[in-house]
């Protein structure tokens, strides 16, 4: 059984890229229908059996809460395990313990980016400030002695519990590819439901067979999406099971095997993979903050750091307006147009 979760971070600011995260982990099948031990998938296709509770499973190794003895990873939505005044830390382990148990050593920024996301690259290449300064730090706030402690404890209880990290991946939006996205379909929210949709074919054309269930938080305050799937899965019948407020359900079928996607408020609190996928996309969108503005305080010594929010984002485009017109840096390419 596959388990999938599909967030976002940097959907509402105004400077800054967009990320998509999504994560799947593979279980045990659990007893019940379609699984050896429930009776196999005919040319109907069965209900999937219950999922387990991740955060029940891996109680050993993580958890929702921060602890102070460092025993276990603080898993959670991105927001309960980061802050600007606790710093990335907390974060920037957990999530570069489960991408060492993925694909084993992550050494640099460059190399968790090129991991989860092999076209980030040229795309971050037209952002001047994208680019590693000379003295970046990695991991930039973790203990890299403690997380590879860590990585090696994560690994070695989901071996003991016959779970893995079978997917780990982000889209990356800087600024550029954003706009020219915002100027072809004139919505924002449609543009990101097309980044999430990326990560479900992917997830749909791997897993689609091994009993997947799929969890996302809302996109963009969207409530129906049975039709958006329907045409994105023409080769898959597809079944709404409940839209109502906050929860929308489907059930992909096709050849005896069935795939259940959800959509649902505050996915990151109730489905372990939404959680991962939410503190992913924020970690790689903090990290590519601080190139920002580690580019910028270099070309302005003693400017004010930006979380690219609105309000801030609009002081900061007033404090680097002449330097921005010194350096030639258009709107385009620096300031989000939705």
């Amino acid at each position: 059984m596959i388990l999938a979760g599909i967030d976002e971070a940097g959907y509402g600011p105004l400077l800054g890229p967009l990320l998509v995260g999504c994560c799947a982990i593979r279980v045990p099948d659990p007893p019940g229908p379609g699984t050896p031990d429930g009776g196999g998938f005919g040319e109907t296709a069965l209900p999937l059996p219950e999922p387990p509770d991740l955060w029940h499973t891996l109680r050993g190794i993580a958890g929702k809460s921060r602890e102070r003895t460092g025993r276990k990873l603080h898993i959670n939505d991105s927001k309960l395990v980061y802050t600007p005044d606790r710093g990335l830390k907390e974060l920037e382990r957990s999530i570069l313990a489960l991408a060492g148990a993925w694909v084993g050593k992550i050494d640099s920024l460059d190399a968790l980016l090129a991991a989860v996301d092999p076209q980030a690259a040229p795309l971050l290449q037209e952002h001047r400030w994208y680019a590693a300064g000379g003295d970046e730090k990695f991991p930039i706030e973790a203990d890299a002695t403690s997380l590879r402690l860590m990585v090696h404890a994560l690994a070695a209880e989901m071996t003991r519990l016959g779970i893995a990290v079978a997917h780990l991946a982000a889209k990356v939006a800087p600024e550029r590819y954003l706009n020219r996205m915002f100027d072809i379909t004139r919505n924002k929210s449609s543009v990101l439901f097309s980044l999430s949709a990326a990560h479900l074919d992917h997830l749909l054309r791997t897993f689609g067979e091994q009993q997947l269930i799929i969890h996302c938080d809302r996109q963009g305050g969207r409530e129906h999406y049975g039709g958006l799937l329907r045409l994105m899965f023409d080769e898959w019948s597809l079944v709404v099971v409940k839209e109502e407020d906050g929860y929308s359900g489907y059930e992909l079928r096709r050849a005896g095997h069935v795939v259940q996607i959800v959509f649902r408020e505050k996915a990151e609190a109730q489905w372990m993979p939404v959680a991962i996928a939410s503190m992913l996309a924020k970690y790689l969108r903090e990290a590519l903050m601080g190139r920002f503005n580690a580019w910028w305080t270099a070309q302005m010594p003693g400017i004010t750091p930006t979380a690219g929010y609105y309000t801030d984002g609009m002081r900061f485009l007033t404090d680097v307006e002449a330097k921005r017109k010194e350096l030639g840096i258009e709107d385009g390419e620096m300031v989000r147009s939705r």
